[in-house]
């Protein structure tokens, strides 16, 4: 699959992700046991481990095998089938292990960057569990943040988990409704196209425009071009030259058309690198379904399913920022209300038998 077919397919097409539901157990003595489904193809299920379909390399530690039969899972928008798991059960202090990415083009992938923390906390009625794990954002690793295409509160509604939506961000939004923030989306997928082509022209170049020269070659792109709707488009080589030319034109400074001539066939390849990159967070999502002792207590999340707390890890989410999911349980002590009863049976004993005294 090309670059541009990336870029148009996992941007806007959900149905493409590849999903998997990561189940973390927390255990009664304090330990955790992660549980993670994927879909594995024919050359796997037949014993070959160097085919395995997760992100992460199931190494030291984890079991991986196919499941009895296959099943189905809800995804929000979408469903996914599965047909394999991985199993493995950290230990308390094992908070700090880390998954090994399967291959170099994982290594980067935020999904595998998740830092994890459980814990037990003793007490006399009650032992209390809580879990939580954290993904960092993808915002500023964007040729543009978005933040600067959309306010905190559009991101929020078009990317974050919002109430009023049930959890759902912009991609299960626009399955439902139209929406007014989708040409501000797009809009930011140009601003990213245009940058990057300006950034790297200035480079190779080792020149830049002023602010007002840069300005007035923006809104000549932003007349000219359309990269949203051209990424499936063939020759990506002559937006640099175009763009250099103009750039060139602006400065009075031929560099940056020279510079383009001679180059513009391989910054198209470097593009296409780029947009891989850009795009590879949108090819995954997480279901994140937590299990826990006793009685949840709370969990930062509206979504459930057979009673247990539900999330979805996606690039569309993690544009806002750092996305943490996190829950609580409690369940109950029976050695702590044995030993309150025994107590309270004592006390009574020894009171009654002063009483007898007396």
């Amino acid at each position: 699959m090309t670059a541009a077919v990336l870029s148009a397919a996992f941007f806007f097409l959900p149905s493409c992700v590849t999903y998997y539901t990561v189940m973390p157990e927390l255990n009664s003595d304090g330990s955790m046991t992660k549980t993670v489904y994927a879909q594995a193809d024919s050359a796997c299920l037949a014993g070959n481990s160097s085919s395995h379909p997760f992100l992460f390399e199931p190494g030291d530690g984890w079991t991986a095998e196919a499941l009895p039969r296959t099943i189905s899972t809800w995804c929000l928008d979408d469903s996914a089938t599965y047909n394999y798991y991985a199993v493995r059960t950290f230990r308390r202090g094992d908070t700090a292990i880390r998954d090994i990415p399967a291959s170099d083009e994982y290594a980067r992938l935020p999904y595998l960057q998740g830092k994890e923390r459980w814990n037990r906390r003793w007490g006399l009625f009650f032992n209390t569990y809580t879990y939580s794990c954290t993904f960092p954002g993808i915002g500023n690793t964007m040729p543009v943040h978005p933040g600067s295409c959309m306010t905190e509160n559009e991101l929020q509604l078009w990317f974050g988990t919002c109430h009023g939506y049930q959890g759902m961000n912009g991609v299960e939004i626009y399955n439902v409704m139209l929406s007014p923030l989708f040409d501000k989306f797009t809009h930011w997928v140009n601003e990213c196209y245009r940058q990057h082509i300006y950034t790297t022209i200035c480079s190779a170049a080792s020149l830049e425009l002023t602010p007002e020269q840069k300005e007035e070659l923006m809104e000549w792109m932003r007349k000219k071009y359309d990269f949203y709707d051209d990424m499936l488009s063939d020759g990506k080589s002559d937006w640099f030259i175009e763009t250099a030319r103009r750039m060139s034109g602006i400065s009075g400074n031929q560099a940056f058309l020279q510079t383009a001539m001679v180059q513009a066939p391989e910054w198209e390849q470097t593009m296409s690198a780029l947009e891989e990159e850009l795009t590879a967070p949108f090819c995954y999502a997480l279901m994140y379904k937590v299990r826990m002792p006793g009685r949840v207590t709370s969990a930062d999340t509206d979504l459930t399913d057979n009673g247990l707390p539900v999330w979805k890890v996606d690039g569309y989410r993690l544009l806002c920022g750092d996305l943490t999911i996190e829950a609580t349980s409690r369940k109950a002590n029976p050695a702590g209300f044995i030993l309150c009863g025994a107590i309270i049976l004592l006390c009574s004993a020894v009171l009654l038998r002063r009483r007898r005294r007396r």
